[in-house]
């Protein structure tokens, strides 16, 4: 069948020149050469491109989707690879303009989508690898893989870009979920020679380009669609669950090495090419973050399988390599403008820093993650990238949304654990060697709160490096009549299956240690561990145990302001100090011990444990609680300074919220 328009789209179409009108009516015999020449020609046509929709339409109306290539549909594939780039190129010559784009866009792909997919799917299949076309092409069938990808994506990206009805598309149909995935896996295992355009020799940045489209597609697939289901689709796509994760790092490391490759702008303006290519691939790396994310964040999701593969080390990499070249000021106009200016090229900064927090609220293991991102220079990055004095920012809105401030103000509670503290103590050597102090202190915002974090850094580290902050019950037998010495990971070693602390050489020892006294302290060591077996609190109770007392020291009196307006259920109602150390600053709160229970419920120790400790009437409190986070859990433990001293006879060596050891230096207080 022939392709047909209507009289009044026929009739609209003489406005046209009389060579291009000529031109459109071979194109509508079937000429495949006058076709071309049409297509060709969109730039020079300008505003009346859009009267050639219903030409395009036409041609792909008039013939079935073949199913296989042959000599005899040749013709029909090129007059759909022509028409198809046709309607594409009317599309993007639109820009940016939302307005006229939505109606232009509607007509040209949403109303038509029905028609089209069914073709994007033949290029996608025939012309992208691993492709089902033959070795040979039969004669006249040229169909580059930049041509097929441009027809298989640009129709979705457009339509994404100007519609509802595309976004919608992307959320919630698996179909195009599935073949816009499929895409996304094949983008990524193409090289900068595959996607040559031929009318644009020369420009090393197209792949890019390409690249940052799949990276904002894949975040609009992502949103508002039901929890499971996209992430069993992109698992399908790349061949599992560990494909998949390797292909979202692989996007994060490509767009940085993108970015980072591309040819310094000699001006930083919105004409110049460079300068806006380089804008454009920054916003996919920021969208490929955020695709990254949200793999982990939903049902079925892989955010411990990232985590393990190296998305901490990734996300830093990429603002260490780049966090220069995004924020130096063009000093013009378009520092300030909404898409391309300073504030849109520090997003991408925030949005990994965002991902940085995500991961350590979440993950199972959170201290491992803020370990990793010290190793990889989290602190180094975090002052680099304050606001500079170009940036006009306004320091009383910096707390909102600015995650840089937010990810460092809740560093400080994991500076509890063992595992940080090991990494804490050489990244703060590497900053005092790097001396980052002019330019972090550009920020005052940031200076400010720097300040705080450091000196806890620093006072808790000093904690983790004294004697008493060992986890003493880890290397050796825990029987007082034996001396024996063994590695932390000695598999030979017993463990008490009641307290998950204590160790032991042999099952004699064991058996001397419960008659000697630990059938006592068993349970008191349990609820010094919140009554969890978690493996960072285990080896991290001795250093929670000298905050404590430094805090409890320090902090003397605010406790026993406390004390004065806590109401008490009856005369022999006792009183317990929590010591926050879930939020930083450190909060204390004080409570009677009935409210108390009833406040954290089963969330905490045993009741009966804390009875059976007596205080002596100095004291300005009864009993201490610690509360601690790990990922989005949260821990109460019964007083590990109390629990280390009563079972072991352990000291903090803290007195007077000063260290008074002689074997080691003093914590800054």
């Amino acid at each position: 069948m022939a392709p047909r328009i209507n009289a009044r789209d026929r009739e609209a179409l003489r406005v046209l020149p009389r060579l291009m009108q000529r031109k459109v009516d071979g194109a509508l015999r079937g000429s495949v050469e006058d076709l071309r020449d049409v297509v060709g020609s969109l730039n020079q046509l300008k505003d009346v491109t859009p009267l050639l929709l219903p030409v395009f339409h036409a041609q792909l109306e008039a013939y079935p989707v073949p199913d296989r290539i042959s000599p005899d549909v040749v013709p029909v594939i090129m007059l759909a690879k022509w028409s198809m780039g046709g309607i594409v190129q009317i599309c993007h010559n639109l820009g940016n303009n939302i307005s006229l784009g939505e109606r232009i866009v509607h007509d040209a792909i949403a109303s038509k989508w029905h028609m089209l997919f069914p073709w994007m799917q033949f290029f996608s299949n025939n012309f992208l690898p691993p492709s089902q076309r033959p070795a040979a092409l039969p004669h006249g069938l040229s169909v580059s893989t930049y041509e097929a990808l441009r027809i298989t994506i640009h129709p979705l990206s457009t339509l994404c870009q100007f519609t509802a009805t595309g976004r919608q598309l992307m959320r919630m149909n698996p179909t195009v979920q599935a073949f816009f995935f499929r895409a996304w896996v094949i983008v990524d295992g193409l090289k900068s020679d595959d996607v040559a355009d031929p009318l644009r020799e020369g420009d090393k940045n197209l792949s890019a380009l390409i690249r940052a489209n799949m990276c904002s597609l894949s975040v609009i697939c992502m949103e508002d669609t039901p929890a499971s289901l996209p992430v069993s689709i992109i698992a399908s796509a790349a061949g599992g669950t560990f494909p998949m994760a390797s292909l979202a790092l692989r996007y994060i490391r490509r767009m940085t090495k993108e970015v980072a490759n591309m040819p310094e702008p000699r001006l930083r303006a919105r004409e110049n090419v460079d300068f806006s290519s380089m804008t454009v691939c920054a916003t996919g790396l920021a969208q490929a973050i955020l695709f990254m994310q949200s793999l982990g964040d939903r049902e079925g999701g892989c955010q411990e399988l990232l985590l393990q593969i190296g998305s901490i080390r990734t996300v830093l990499s990429a603002v260490t390599t780049l966090w220069e070249r995004l924020l130096t000021p063009a000093w013009n106009s378009s520092d300030n403008e909404p898409d391309i200016g300073l504030a849109a090229r520090r997003r991408v900064l925030y949005i990994a820093y965002r991902y940085i927090g995500y991961s350590m609220n979440c993950a199972n293991d959170s201290a491992l993650v803020i370990s990793q991102a010290l190793q990889h220079g989290l602190l180094e990055c975090l002052l680099r990238t304050g606001s500079s004095r170009a940036e006009r920012v306004d320091n009383t809105k910096r707390f909102d949304d600015d995650h840089d401030i937010q990810l460092l103000k809740e560093l400080p509670r994991f500076f509890v654990f063992s595992k940080v503290l090991r990494v804490l103590h050489p990244a703060l050597q590497r900053l005092d060697r790097v001396d980052l102090e002019e330019r972090a202190s550009q920020d005052p915002v940031l200076w400010e709160v720097w300040q705080a974090v450091d000196s806890a850094a620093r006072t808790f580290t000093n904690f983790h490096e004294l004697p008493e902050g060992a986890p003493f019950y880890r290397y050796q037998c825990c029987s007082l009549k034996c001396s024996v010495n063994f590695s932390e990971d000695d598999v030979t070693a017993y463990r008490c299956s009641g307290c998950m602390l204590t160790r032991y050489c042999s099952k004699d020892c064991q058996k001397d240690a419960w008659e000697s006294g630990h059938r006592i302290h068993c349970r008191m060591l349990r609820s010094a561990l919140g009554n969890q077996d978690v493996r960072e609190i285990r080896k991290s109770l001795p250093v929670i145990a000298m905050i404590e007392s430094w805090i409890c020291e320090e902090r003397v009196n605010e406790i026993k302001a406390l004390d004065k307006d806590t109401v008490k259920t009856s005369p022999d109602d006792r009183s317990i100090v929590e010591v926050d150390l879930s939020v930083y600053p450190i909060e204390l709160n004080l409570y009677s011990l009935r409210d108390y229970f009833l406040v954290c419920g089963s969330h905490t120790f045993e009741r009966e444990v804390a009875e059976s400790i007596t205080t002596s009437e100095e004291s300005p409190y009864d009993l201490v609680a610690v509360k601690v986070r790990l990922g989005r859990e949260y821990y109460s433990l019964f007083s590990p300074s109390t629990t280390l001293g009563v079972a072991f006879g352990w000291t903090s060596g803290i007195q007077g919220g000063r260290y008074i050891h002689d074997h080691s230096q003093t914590p800054d207080t």
